[in-house]
């Protein structure tokens, strides 16, 4: 047998089938088998791989998820072909990637292993499709952006080799266990995947074994595949910096001795709090900074509100206000707006004018009610607040109008523009992929035309209001001239090899890709996956260990701060002696501040009862309303965010 396939599988499911359906098409004129190892995935990625491949792989379905390294190796343990691949799921191969990779292999006695070029799901070549060893040195020009300041350098340009052409072979160093081809021979000599990388680094080490015991790795640019890097681990988190730099001073103490090995470890130990640095404040910009930016708008606008009003209106003959109605009375009123437009959905997106108008108003109503009770505050004047109310109106609207701007072309963010996608395919497969997204796919775009693989002679049309906008050859012109957003390939009307040449070649567009597997009811992109609503598998949020340790400590928080605050919020509750009782079962973990409407529900993960549900989410509820897709979507969507939201809506009907 010419090629073992390896793939370790988690919670992938959709890409897993797109891999799956690349890798049949590629597994013409050699000998070869697919062993797909699966951690206990929870997305029904084993019945998938059951109903619609059945014995074309071999399947190994484990009860734990014991590791990356684990689960390579009980397929590199089975496997009997000559070379043996390591592939991610979340990757689609061209139809002639493995009998290249063979080819080059038999030409080249002395490779112990190969890489391909890899680009990612917008079309952009990955950088790590060829690194060198990542030395004490070269780990340092990386981590202090020397790398990326000097990429022709081959001093500073090593980590990942910058400084070699993209499109030409090249003997390297470390491959990448997206795409890992190796010699079976060389691999029985050196040993399989060191088991103590849980994930990541493993890929490094091997690479590294194979030069050791005499073998060359190599760079393979004559063929491609598409790796939508980051969909099998996110590695935004900081789960991903934790682990992946844990596995880089496993590999420094194994492999560096002396010195060499400590300087290694310190800079690894450094790029882990600068990376854990960086995520912390790019999470803070990303969800605080837009309302704080808000925030200082309004305090601004306030103030020269103020100093009118202070020299035109209130004290023309002389005088001002105090001190503290400027520094520390004006940012309040403009933390109460904003703290209205966030309560009022103002900041989730679609924007809608509504939140931009009543949060304003409830402002003002909440600052003028408050300053009316307190002596030393009742005199400063409420025209002020009243016009940094409407201010404040103008401001969230023209921020939000720049914003969507920005994203769609139109100021006017009530009227936000669909996204504009073109249907590159051929005849009956086109109007099937049209049909998916009118008929069974959550996803609202203007289908603006198709663009044909080949002329036909006899056009045959999707649907009527699909127009056919010319040939795969003029593509470019094409998106150009629609104005184009998004192109969705059919897979069945085009090969992998073809839709990577293309997205290769309009990778300086700003364009966005997806694509359609063979007969497939579902739409595979870089960002997103779109199914269909009927045949949909959600994982559950809730069931991560770390979202449920965050509710945990949303409970007891919220919890302690209400039974902090009861002497003197007590009245206010609907049933106060109940409210008191509630909250301290929830403080010792008897039961969950939010939790299901149904909580003896079998098919969702397992919740404690809850104070409130997603029915105190409303204002009111309806007898008609779907109260386990509302638990459904709660144990889908989680967010500690969510259960805020719900207890300051509804924090009265504790105990009621």
């Amino acid at each position: 047998m010419d090629l073992s396939i390896i793939i370790v599988n988690y919670n992938v499911k959709h890409f897993l089938e797109q891999c799956l359906l690349s890798v049949e098409k590629a597994m013409g004129g050699f000998e070869g088998e697919v062993i797909v190892i699966d951690n206990n995935s929870v997305d029904g990625s084993q019945e998938m791989m059951r109903k619609k491949f059945g014995d074309k792989i071999t399947l190994i379905a484990n009860t734990d998820n014991p590791g990356f390294s684990k689960a390579n190796n009980q397929g590199i343990k089975i496997a009997k072909g000559r070379y043996v691949l390591l592939l991610n799921p979340d990757t689609v191969v061209e139809e002639q990637t493995f009998r290249k990779c063979i080819d080059f292999m038999d030409a080249h006695p002395d490779g112990g292993a190969l890489g391909v070029k890899m680009i990612d799901g917008e079309g952009q070549f990955l950088p790590e499709s060829k690194r060198a060893l990542p030395t004490p040195w070269v780990s340092f020009y990386k981590i202090f952006g020397f790398a990326k300041l000097f990429p022709q350098s081959r001093k500073f340009g090593q980590y990942h080799l910058t400084y070699l052409d993209k499109e030409e072979n090249h003997p390297i160093e470390i491959l990448s266990g997206a795409f890992m081809f190796m010699r079976s021979e060389a691999l029985e000599k050196i040993g399989y995947l060191d088991e103590d990388f849980f994930m990541y680094g493993e890929d490094i080490d091997l690479s590294y074994r194979f030069i050791k015991a005499g073998y060359q790795n190599y760079y393979l640019s004559d063929t491609q595949i598409i790796h939508y890097k980051g969909e099998s681990t996110k590695k935004g988190s900081l789960n991903y910096v934790r682990v992946f730099y844990q596995a880089m001073i496993i590999f420094a103490q194994k492999h560096f001795g002396g010195s060499r090995k400590q300087l290694f470890i310190a800079s690894i130990r450094l790029a882990v709090y600068m990376r854990a640095l960086a995520a912390i404040l790019h999470r803070m910009v990303k969800r605080f900074g837009f309302p704080i930016l808000e925030t200082l708008l309004i305090f601004l606008t306030t103030f020269g509100i103020k100093s009118y009003w202070e020299h035109y209106v209130k004290y023309i003959e002389g005088g001002a206000y105090p001190v503290e109605f400027s520094y520390l009375y004006m940012p309040a009123y403009a933390l109460v707006f904003v703290l209205f437009l966030w309560l009022a959905g103002a900041y989730q997106k679609p924007f809608k004018l509504r939140p931009l108008v009543m949060a304003p108003i409830w402002g003002f109503v909440a600052i003028a009610t408050v300053t009316y009770m307190f002596d030393p505050i009742r005199n400063f004047s409420r025209g002020i607040v009243g016009l940094s109310a409407v201010f404040s109106m103008v401001i969230t609207m023209a921020t939000r109008g720049f914003i969507n701007w920005r994203e769609h072309g139109t100021f006017f963010f009530t009227e936000s523009r669909s996204k504009r996608v073109a249907i590159v395919g051929q005849g009956a497969d086109v109007r099937r992929v049209v049909d998916l997204i009118k008929g069974e796919l959550d996803y609202p775009v203007d289908i603006v035309g198709v663009v044909e693989v080949e002329r036909s002679d006899e056009v045959e049309q999707p649907n009527q209001q699909i127009e056919r906008l010319g040939e795969l050859n003029r593509l470019s012109e094409i998106i150009q001239f629609y104005d184009l957003n998004e192109i969705i390939f059919s897979n069945s009307s085009m090969t992998t090899e073809s839709i990577l040449d293309t997205m290769r070649d309009l990778r300086d567009t700003e364009i966005a890709y997806k694509i359609v597997p063979p007969q497939a009811d579902y739409i595979v992109g870089p960002q997103a996956i779109h199914t269909s609503r009927y045949s949909r598998q959600i994982g559950f949020r809730l069931q991560e260990a770390d979202v449920r340790w965050r509710k945990q400590v949303f409970d007891s928080v919220s919890s302690g701060l209400l039974i902090l605050t009861y002497p003197l919020l007590f009245l206010l509750y609907q049933r106060p002696a109940s409210a008191w009782s509630r909250l301290w079962q929830v403080l010792t973990r008897q039961q969950h501040m939010v939790g299901y409407i149904h909580p003896e529900t079998e098919d969702l993960p397992p919740l404690k009862s809850g104070l409130l549900s997603m029915l105190d989410r409303a204002k009111g509820t309806s007898k008609d309303l779907n109260t386990k897709g509302l638990d459904k979507y709660y144990a889908r969507q989680y967010r500690w965010e969510m259960d805020l939201e719900i207890l300051l809506k509804a924090w009265r009907r504790i105990g009621g």
